[in-house]
């Protein structure tokens, strides 16, 4: 039985059509139940009024109807794009923090930094980056590889209590690990959260692997 995959789907959205294609699509979310997919949640990625959606698919032979059924024929979706993780790690305590952060119950800044790596340094500079020192301000979520992705070959989730932080950050401690060809920033706004807290234990048993780095706190 293959393993379930992270999904990261952004929609583009016609403009004029915002506030309808978010109500549209989260009410077809909110409808889905088949088991081929479990949606997590939905942000809205501005300055760019886009929407988001993290889910993890467990039938890959479906995720196309997935993605015709319920996001493409959403009002005002004009396109989509997804981004398939079949492994990474995940921080288990700061991953449970985006429940907190999605209720309202925790005042966080999130962003995603998809990372370009030279080829050659792939193994090198996912444990360079997973192994960074803690940081004051800056709380690292998630490191999931995304090859097959033409814009990144990882995608970094970042949670952070000083926004400015999170630059700092890119900037001087990603940027400059060995092995990192470029870096964009995306921020992460209005959660939506989808998932019970049972599915987000389940999605970081899925990524999680224990080993001695993972177990530091930030």
């Amino acid at each position: 039985m293959c393993k379930s995959t992270l999904a990261i789907i952004d929609s583009n959205i016609r403009s004029g059509q915002d506030e309808l294609a978010r109500e549209d699509v989260l009410a077809r979310l909110r409808r889905y139940t088949h088991p081929c997919v479990t949606p997590l949640w939905v942000n809205w990625l501005r300055p760019r009024a886009d929407l988001r959606l993290v889910c993890m698919v467990h039938e890959l032979d479906r995720f196309d109807d997935f993605l015709i059924d319920v996001l493409r024929e959403a009002i005002g979706v004009a396109g989509t794009r997804a981004f398939l993780s079949f492994g990474g790690r995940v921080n288990i305590t700061h991953l449970l923090e985006v429940l907190l952060v999605a209720a309202g119950d925790q005042e966080m800044f999130a962003a995603s930094v998809r990372i370009e790596l030279l080829p050659g340094y792939d193994r090198s500079a996912f444990e360079a980056l997973w192994t960074l020192p803690p940081h004051p301000h800056v709380r690292p979520v998630w490191l999931l590889r995304t090859y097959h992705s033409f814009e990144a070959d990882l995608n970094l989730m970042l949670l952070s209590d000083d926004h400015a932080a999170i630059n700092g950050y890119v900037m001087s401690w990603v940027r400059t690990a060995p092995g990192v060809l470029d870096t964009m920033i995306t921020d992460v706004l209005d959660w939506q959260m989808l998932a019970s807290p049972e599915e987000m234990i389940a999605l970081a048993e899925r990524f999680f692997q224990p080993q001695d780095a993972e177990t530091q706190e930030a």
